[in-house]
Order: C-alpha cells, then structure tokens, then sequence
C-alpha cells in the first residue's frame, strides 16, 4: 500500500462531504484515497455502464475523473474551485476494472492554479498502466474552506 504523506485528514472530511452533495459524484462513486497539499489520489471502481462498445472504460469517464482530481487538488490549496479549462491526451485503453488518478498543483496563481492529473488503469496486482494525461486551469469561486 502506498503512504500517501501528503494525506490531511481535515480536507480529505471537506472533499467528501462535497463530492457526496453532487449527484455525479454519487453515481461514479469516485473514491477519495487522499488528499493534502496540492495533491490528491482517487480511484473508481469500473462498472458495465461506464465502457463503450469495445469493452474499454468511455474516455468522458476517464476524462471526469481527471477533471474531479485536478478540481480536488486545487481545492486543497485554493478553497472552492471550479474547472475553467483542460486538455486530456489518452495514450491506451482502459479495461481493467479500477481506475486510480493522481493530480498535483503546478502552479497556484492567485486568479488560477495550474494541475495536472495523470490516470492509471489498476490490475488486479495493484500493476498501474498510464492510460492518459490532463492539464487543467482551475478557477478559485470562494473564500478558501480546505
């Protein structure tokens, strides 16, 4: 198992709390592993619904999930964010059925903070193949809270 020693309890309570009053959330069932510092993990556990016709995980799942730990690795630093911009590049497919995603701030601005996530498919050794790539620009919206 991975020690995540930028973990904070204290924030990882206020993202969950917020991921659960979002209906989106609920329904991917995003799993917060940690967050702290910029940083964050997540992982999902694949189901039927979210593959497309070859069987593979749908790239708008995979592209969420990077939005959400970009969003959530703002968050850590700026308070409540929401996305203004990002870019993915998927480099393969996704089939496994656990997806993890680790987003870290480049750069917090005091306008924007730069971050990048980067989105693993997870077999069942806990092996993790780089399956895509997301930059984001995240926009403060409030006072921070995290």
């Amino acid at each position: 198992m991975t020690l995540y020693t930028y973990a904070d309890p204290a924030i990882e309570v206020i993202l969950r709390k917020a991921s659960q009053s979002a209906g989106f959330n609920r329904w991917t069932g995003f799993a917060l592993v940690a967050a702290g510092n910029g940083q964050v993990c997540l992982e999902l556990a694949v189901r039927e619904e979210m593959t497309q016709h070859h069987g593979f995980v749908h790239g708008g799942i995979i592209g969420a999930m990077a939005d959400t730990a970009c969003s959530w690795a703002a968050a850590t630093v700026a308070g409540d964010v929401v996305t203004a911009s990002y870019t993915i590049q998927f480099h393969a497919p996704a089939s496994d059925a656990l997806i993890r995603v680790r987003a870290a701030v480049i750069r917090q601005g005091r306008r924007n903070v730069s971050v990048e996530s980067r989105v693993f498919a997870v077999d069942p050794a806990d092996a993790e193949r780089h399956v895509a790539t997301a930059l984001a620009m995240i926009t403060p919206v409030g006072a921070p809270n995290c």
